[in-house]
């Protein structure tokens, strides 16, 4: 079936679209949440004895004093799987930031030690050097008073660390991980009591870990950004153009990053490659639009544009079609990570097709004509 021609009329009206699902996109993008990997928290992957609804794992985990959690239930072959998703307790932060506080403070303390030992071996002077190593030190205590406080609160008993800071750092690192062994005991015997299941497996992020995967991520995608607006700029040498290529590959994601919200889709690692997958995908059929107008259509971009949508949405759909097969998948499988990646890459796929062909279009059929009327050659 042949498409219509959608550029032959009042073209400029298509834009209302896009510009509309961008509007609500940004609402329902504001109401995604972290994953994991971004939060910080424990993954209970149980092999259940029977089944066991949502609903029903939810009420024992309240029984067994758990208050900030996610349960999903699905089958798996033969297998009744329950995945539970745990905060962390108040006091794991705390004790997690004060460890980390405290290895970062320490290690600088050391330097400031050795410094001193230099200076004084020179006949230098060690008055600086003397007050900011007092200063690391009476920090390390008041740590060591917030990691007692904290393992006691965890550990159910009082809990006492040496005062001598020399001697300090091998205390904190065996009782931080006394306490993880702890922390991890208490939640599966507290589920095990509660729950029968054959096999489980337990992952643990810590909090300081998910503020990596949120600074890798940052860097990741604002390197991205820039890289793909150069490579517009250097292939078109045009402001209207590269703005519109860019603008396309931004509606995609606001596309993709507004489905996620409107279905519960947490942002996690597997979303974050989706959406570099989008940004690639929605940088080909702008260029292509954007080529094919003003390389090849400058006398009639309307026509231009009309032809290169044909070639676009065949593109699109191929694509469409391949990750609506994952999706598949990942429902009969009950994969979370293939249902969450197939749903994002869809979502924005569709909304490449809107903003593509209804958005960039316009602007690019505007900016030819614009041009044409005004005298100048396109090169």
């Amino acid at each position: 079936m042949k498409l219509p021609d959608i550029y032959s009329g009042d073209y400029k009206k298509l834009a209302i679209i896009p510009l509309a699902l961008v509007l609500i996109s940004i609402y329902f993008v504001l109401q995604i949440e972290p994953g994991l990997e971004f939060k910080g928290g424990v993954l209970v992957t149980l092999e259940l004895d029977k089944p066991l609804s949502e609903d029903e794992i939810s009420s024992q985990l309240h029984d067994a004093r758990f208050t900030d959690f996610s349960v999903r239930s699905y089958k798996l072959g033969d297998s009744n799987i329950a995945e539970i998703e745990i905060a962390h307790s108040p006091e794991i932060v705390e004790l997690e930031s004060a460890y980390r506080d405290f290895l970062d403070t320490y290690e600088k303390y050391a330097k400031k030690r050795y410094e001193i030992l230099v200076l004084k071996g020179s006949n230098g002077s060690t008055t600086v050097q003397e007050t900011e190593a007092a200063e690391l030190e009476q920090h390390l205590m008041d740590l060591r008073q917030k990691l007692m406080e904290s393992s006691s609160s965890v550990l159910g008993k009082r809990i006492t660390l040496t005062e001598d800071v020399d001697k300090l750092k091998p205390e904190v690192e065996s009782l931080f991980s006394k306490v993880t062994l702890a922390y991890r005991e208490d939640i599966t015997s507290r589920i095990s009591g509660r729950i029968d299941y054959e096999s489980y497996s337990f992952k643990l992020i810590n909090p300081s870990l998910s503020e990596v995967f949120v600074g890798k991520i940052e860097g990741v995608m604002l390197a991205a950004a820039v890289l793909s607006a150069i490579a517009v700029f250097v292939i078109f040498r045009d402001f209207v153009p590269s703005i519109a290529v860019l603008t396309g590959a931004t509606c995609d994601v606001l596309f993709a990053l507004g489905v996620m919200g409107l279905l519960n889709i947490p942002l996690s690692l597997a979303a974050i490659a989706s959406i570099l997958m989008l940004i690639g995908f929605s940088l080909d059929t702008d260029i292509l639009l954007t080529v094919r107008i003003l390389k090849r259509g400058f006398r009639n971009p309307r026509k231009s544009a009309y032809e290169a949508m044909l070639t676009g949405v065949t593109m699109s759909f191929t694509a469409i079609l391949a990750f609506v097969a994952l999706f598949l998948v990942g429902e009969i499988t009950n994969i979370a990570v293939y249902q969450s990646i197939s749903k994002i890459v869809l979502a924005g796929l569709v909304g490449d097709l809107i903003a593509t062909w209804m958005l960039n279009a316009v602007i690019m059929i505007h900016h030819v004509e614009g041009v044409k009327r005004e005298g100048f050659v396109v090169r």
